[in-house]
């Protein structure tokens, strides 16, 4: 008899444990696809299109130690560790760019929005006017919000 209880007990165990596995990874399934559908939602809203032409209404640097002018960058990793410095406050681990790799936008000057990177926070765009008209270099995606208007599409049909 002793043995006949101890198997039932091992089944009741046994199945306690399957319960609660299923609910875990029943759980983890949900979790894991909330994040995504989010993710797809900002996706289609926030990021520009490719191919939009926005034009700099007015320059992003206001103190005068930095100079006039929006800062595009050549390498994306600059652009990317300065937005991640601004968003965290984290400046003890802010790479410091060259400023050879910069270059200061004047208002009025037009890019073209390539590609994003980083989930939106870097885009990839190509320089309308200016020195370096034709060249592609690093937005950060907050500047072009907010210093940045998009040329309306009626115009260019015209």
């Amino acid at each position: 008899m002793f043995h006949k209880s101890k198997s039932v007990n091992e089944l009741l165990t046994l199945h306690n444990v399957k319960t609660y596995m299923n609910k875990k990874i029943f759980l983890l399934g949900i979790f894991l696809l909330i994040p995504g559908a989010q993710s797809d939602e900002k996706h289609e809203s926030d990021i520009p299109e490719a191919g939009s032409i926005w034009q700099l209404k007015k320059n992003g640097s206001p103190n005068l130690s930095s100079g006039p002018g929006q800062v595009v960058y050549f390498l994306s990793s600059d652009a990317y560790h300065t937005y991640r410095s601004r968003k965290f406050q984290m400046w003890d681990s802010f790479s410091s760019v060259d400023v050879r790799n910069l270059v200061r936008l004047q208002k009025n000057d037009a890019v073209k929005i390539i590609d994003f990177k980083f989930e939106g926070a870097i885009y990839k765009v190509e320089l309308l006017d200016g020195f370096h008209k034709g060249k592609k270099y690093y937005l950060i995606g907050e500047e072009l919000k907010k210093n940045f208007k998009q040329e309306n599409k009626q115009n260019e049909n015209v």
